[in-house]
């Protein structure tokens, strides 16, 4: 997962740093835009031309401030168990950064199940257990299977099953929004049917 380790240099604030990682593709930390107002806030631009000293009186903004102030309707906050990460969602849609939140609260189930999930309901399609093993999530195959166990071990995760089309490649689906026939179908034709029904 990337996010952001901010510099002084190429952040002005942290309504741009948050927009330009979101389109460089990584969350932003709040953890790391208080580490740069700290580093702004040492030195006042002069002394820092300089090479002096900061006033031992330099009280750096609260990047929160900043962001609630700011009217940036675009900024989403999401607060996971030891940090706070925001994205923009003019460069970065709701499902990659919950994507990329997952992967850095090392959420690997509730990475699987929630876009098993929402591929299920929204498309509605069964997802292709190598989705996972290509960016961003790039788990390995020992990952996978350890995730996979874990799922069936859950009574939250009963819905989660899993097909195989005809040449072996394994899919998961929802039984929520998907029912076994309708799974297996979709599965078979996208692996095999369309390739041979140009």
């Amino acid at each position: 997962m990337e996010t952001s380790d901010v510099t002084a240099s190429d952040a002005p604030s942290a309504v741009g740093t948050v927009r330009r990682d979101s389109a460089a593709g990584r969350l932003t930390l709040l953890s790391a835009l208080r580490a740069d107002a700290a580093r702004n806030a040492s030195l006042p631009p002069a002394a820092a031309e300089i090479g002096q000293d900061a006033p031992s009186s330099a009280v750096p903004a609260d990047p929160l401030d900043e962001i609630g102030g700011s009217g940036a309707e675009d900024l989403k906050r999401m607060d996971g168990r030891a940090e706070t990460y925001f994205f923009s969602d003019l460069y970065m849609t709701r499902a990659y950064a919950s994507y990329l939140y997952r992967l850095a609260e090392k959420d690997l189930v509730g990475l699987v199940v929630e876009t098993v999930r929402e591929d299920s309901r929204l498309y509605p399609r069964p997802t292709p257990l190598d989705f996972f093993r290509g960016p961003p999530f790039t788990l390995a195959q020992d990952q996978l299977d350890d995730i996979l166990t874990r799922i069936r071990e859950r009574e939250d995760c009963r819905d989660i099953r899993e097909c195989r089309a005809s040449n072996g490649a394994r899919y998961l689906y929802s039984t929520l929004h998907l029912t076994v026939a309708h799974a297996e179908a979709l599965t078979e034709w996208n692996e095999v049917g369309q390739a041979e029904n140009p």
